[in-house]
């Protein structure tokens, strides 16, 4: 199956998604820029492999988005099964949105998130427009399925896949021993008796 995917810079974690997304179908990731301002600059994956990496040309849009008129040239010519648009709210996102449903090209659309707010009419109906354009959607759990429903998607399109880039190896197959613990907590300079650790 050949894939284009849509998105804005290769995060590494979702250059380590795309990379194992790549294992099993023939991928293409247009990726709007190559990195955001708003970051580190070493924030940025370095192995692309198990994919076609293609950077467009485009004129750079806010932190981390660029309009890039050369994503039509990739939609237009028919040579993909499946089309995935990640970056619906960036301009080269809009853009390929608003084409393949001027051309009723269907495509799925992606999202890790969203938050509903208390929106006016016009921004309401904007990302109602833009959302509900889709064939399907990619949710990545509850809160995000919640959202994309609320701005105009079908819940029965709507499907939840693993989004992560954590990998099997990376997973302790046991918890650690009081000993280990303490090396660790040593190493790290850690003197408390009790820690809690949040990730988000």
């Amino acid at each position: 199956m050949k894939v284009l995917f849509l998105t804005n810079i290769p995060s590494p974690y979702r250059v380590d998604f795309f990379n194992e997304l790549g294992k099993i179908c023939d991928l293409t990731v247009l990726f709007e820029r190559k990195s955001a301002k708003d970051r580190n600059p070493e924030w940025v994956a370095d192995k692309l492999s198990n994919f076609k990496a293609v950077f467009l040309k485009g004129i750079k849009f806010g932190a981390a988005e660029a309009i890039c008129p050369g994503v039509i040239k990739f939609l237009s010519n028919k040579r993909f099964d499946v089309i995935v648009v990640g970056m619906y709210s960036s301009p080269t996102g809009m853009l390929a949105i608003e084409y393949m449903k001027t051309k009723k090209i269907p495509f799925i659309l992606n999202s890790d998130g969203g938050i509903i707010k208390d929106d006016s009419g016009f921004r309401h109906k904007i990302k109602e427009h833009f959302i509900g354009s889709a064939s399907a959607w990619l949710s990545t759990g509850k809160m995000t399925t919640e959202y994309l429903v609320y701005y105009g998607a079908d819940p029965q399109k709507t499907y939840v896949y693993p989004f992560t880039s954590v990998m099997k190896k990376e997973i302790l197959d046991r918890p650690l021993s009081k000993e280990e613990k303490k090396f660790y907590k040593d190493k790290l300079g850690m003197k408390e008796n009790k820690i809690v650790l949040s990730v988000g």
